[in-house]
């Protein structure tokens, strides 16, 4: 009976031993099972469709073919305004700001101009010439705004190369070199023909009514420089119509303050006429129409 419970014990001793021999050679805790692939990311850099263009990818970098933009011509009618045109419009409101407590009573004068010659043969008579520190200041915020406006108008239409501050030095020094040529014709007209007192006269005219038209253009010019894009060819139109209404009026009222000298001469007013005040505008409307006004149609 002992011997056959031996062999019993043997026998399932050996029949246990098989499988644990078998799996000597591999690791007894490690279940293969549990172990599931981990699923692949898909690569969001190149994701197809509309993404944040102010996302970053891992490495810190932009994504660049992506939100590039393919269509350049979106861009071709926006500009923005040079740097410089700030520094000229703070020039500008500090000239403003020293004129406005020292000369208001002077601006309202001019202002007055545009009634009538009475009020202008009283201004004469109280100033005589723009030779006086609000008379110069006004004067060179004239130069400054309408130079400042021949800049921006261009720009808009592209006829200066660059529109920079380059181009706005030598518009200002263009127009003030004219400025000044003139007047110097103007007096040389006086001193040479026996009519100095109303080329003085005519001179003031012109310091006054330029003086309004600079305090005119400022808003203007701000208004072109920093306001929206679609405002900018009306405010160009509209203004060339006002400075050629406002050449006309002082041409009507210079004409009615000297008419006597007008009358006695009127070959030196003819001459006057064409040479100063028709032919630069033949000029510039010439170079206007047959050399830019492609641009200007587009």
């Amino acid at each position: 009976m002992k011997r056959f419970i031996h062999i019993v014990c043997f026998l399932l001793m050996s029949l246990t031993s098989i499988p644990i021999f078998a799996q000597a050679d591999a690791n007894p805790f490690e279940l293969k099972q549990r172990i599931i692939e981990a699923p692949t990311q898909k690569d969001t850099i190149k994701e197809e469709g509309p993404i944040n263009p102010f996302d970053i990818d891992r490495n810190g970098s932009i994504p660049r073919n992506e939100h590039a933009i393919a269509d350049t011509d979106i861009l071709k009618d926006s500009w923005k305004v040079d740097g410089f045109t700030f520094w000229v419009f703070l020039g500008l409101l500090f000239l403003l700001a020293l004129l406005m407590p020292f000369g208001r009573n002077t601006i309202f004068s001019f202002y007055r101009v545009l009634t009538g010659s009475g009020p202008f043969n009283i201004l004469f008579r109280n100033y005589g010439s723009m030779l006086f520190p609000v008379g110069i200041g006004l004067y060179a915020f004239f130069l400054l705004n309408i130079s400042l406006f021949t800049f921006l108008g261009a720009k808009q239409f592209s006829w200066i190369p660059h529109g920079n501050e380059r181009d706005w030095l030598w518009i200002t020094l263009g127009i003030t070199a004219f400025v000044l040529i003139k007047q110097l014709i103007i007096n040389f007209l006086g001193w040479t023909f026996p009519i100095n007192k109303d080329t003085v006269k005519y001179g003031f005219l012109i310091g006054v009514f330029n003086s309004i038209l600079g305090l005119i253009l400022f808003p203007v010019n701000w208004l072109l420089a920093y306001g929206p894009e679609a405002i900018r060819l009306p405010l160009i139109y509209g203004m060339a119509f006002i400075v050629v209404i406002f050449y006309i009026y002082r041409y009507m009222i210079g004409v009615s303050s000297a008419s006597q000298q007008v009358l006695r001469n009127k070959f030196n007013f003819f001459m006057y006429l064409c040479t100063l005040e028709i032919a630069p505008l033949l000029v510039i409307t010439k170079y206007v129409l047959f050399f830019k006004g492609v641009a200007i149609l587009q």
